[in-house]
């Protein structure tokens, strides 16, 4: 009992661990987030390969929706960490790459960085199950919001410093600057990380793999509304919401510094209502939270299509953090509550390539729209397609029962 004991407090310990190292990862992807569009761009890029740049790699890109189920299926069998330090590592080779480009002056250069930076993400799954992991049942609304909380706070002053840096000495210096900070991360998680998968099995079957592959293709039974909802919802804000700073520097001639500022502001509102929301998800479920932060984002959107000025924006920004801290925790919160914890990481995995695959052209249309029509075509499309996810979540999503 006493060794148990033990093991828990050094579990416990991890989400005091996870908080400094995703703060460290909020202070370097907040710093870049304002400048990467205006950077892309200046290398002479137009707006549609910006999009494809967006649909390749990242959080919506189609190389990160490929790997991440088998990212999540190999952590449930060699462990969490070193998964999670893998992404890590590989995220300091990404800035090279950008910093090449950077002083080239060539945007081809950014296609292995993007195809690398989704082969990074493939580590998400297996950080999201180490947190859930790592919290009681019946806490992980709280303990995903405090990871948030810890990644959005640096963004409220980290954009303007990163387009201060980059108006003052150019975009090269910030991607230094980011490696530094992850290889401090890095340095962390192997130092300070615990595992919190009890047994390891070293083993690996290709055969095993290949379901995998062949699962994440088709959503789970019980889960087959959340995971349409979800896919809905990556793919209409993939139309405008993922190229708005591209946008706004090129129709309005916003600088670095001000898509900094816009982006202080929306980490700002998000980090003040980050834990609060997390503590009314664990009280109240996640549906909720869910559909309501898709009726932020119908006002929100509806702002961007009939704003023109630096003010508008910043103010609309700020309102759009509220979208991500009640989405974000509520989103893993429901998955996390609803499968079983030894395949918690495939299942993480399967929804985020599940979305993904659906998600992926999205920028790249929402690029081709704003090439032929301007600012308004994909700002539109992305506000009738919010309208139709929150139907989406309001019909097709059910809140599992909690243990």
């Amino acid at each position: 009992m006493r060794d148990e004991s033990i093991e828990k407090d050094r579990i416990s310990e991890n989400l005091r661990v996870i908080a400094t190292t995703s703060f460290l990862a909020g202070l370097f992807s907040t710093m870049t987030r304002a400048v990467w569009q205006p950077f892309v761009l200046s290398l002479g890029a137009p707006m549609s390969t910006l999009g494809f740049l967006e649909s390749l790699g990242g959080r919506r890109g189609i190389v990160t929706a490929l790997l991440q189920p088998i990212g999540g299926w190999l952590s449930d069998r060699l462990g969490r960490k070193p998964l999670v330090a893998l992404g890590s590592l590989l995220g300091l080779l990404v800035m090279v790459f950008y910093v090449l480009a950077a002083i080239i002056g060539d945007w081809r250069w950014l296609l292995p960085g993007v195809i690398l930076l989704g082969v990074t993400l493939a580590s998400s799954p297996a950080e999201s199950s180490l947190l859930a992991e790592s919290a009681q049942a019946g806490r992980r609304g709280a303990a995903y919001s405090l990871q948030m909380a810890s990644w959005i706070v640096p963004g409220v002053f980290a954009p303007a410093l990163g387009g201060f840096i980059a108006d003052r000495w150019g975009f090269a210096p910030v991607f230094l600057v980011r490696f530094a900070l992850e290889a401090l991360r890095l340095l962390l998680i192997l130092w300070l990380l615990q595992e919190t998968l009890s047994r390891v099995n070293g083993g690996i079957s290709l055969v095993e793999l290949k379901g995998v592959l062949a699962r994440m293709v088709v959503p789970p039974r019980e889960l087959r509304g959340f995971y349409w909802a979800m896919a809905v919802d990556i793919f209409v804000w993939g139309l405008g919401g993922s190229l708005l700073f591209g946008m706004l520097s090129e129709t309005y001639g916003f600088t670095t510094l001000q898509l900094g500022v816009m982006s202080g502001a929306l980490s700002l509102s998000w980090a003040i209502s980050q834990l609060p929301i997390g503590r009314l998800i664990d009280r109240y479920g996640s549906k909720p939270f869910l559909a309501l932060s898709e009726a932020i984002g119908i006002i929100v959107v509806g702002g961007w299509l009939f704003s023109t000025s630096f003010v508008a924006f910043a103010a609309l920004y700020a309102l759009f953090g509220l979208v991500a801290a009640t989405w974000a925790p509520a989103l893993r919160a429901l998955l996390a509550d609803s499968v079983p914890t030894k395949q918690l990481g495939e299942a993480m995995g399967r929804l985020s390539a599940f979305r993904g695959l659906i998600g992926f052209p999205a920028p790249y249309i929402g690029g081709l729209l704003y090439d032929r029509f301007g600012f308004q075509a994909p700002i539109l499309a992305n506000l009738v397609g919010v309208a139709i996810a929150l139907v989406a979540v309001v019909v097709a999503v059910k809140e599992p029962s909690r243990n």
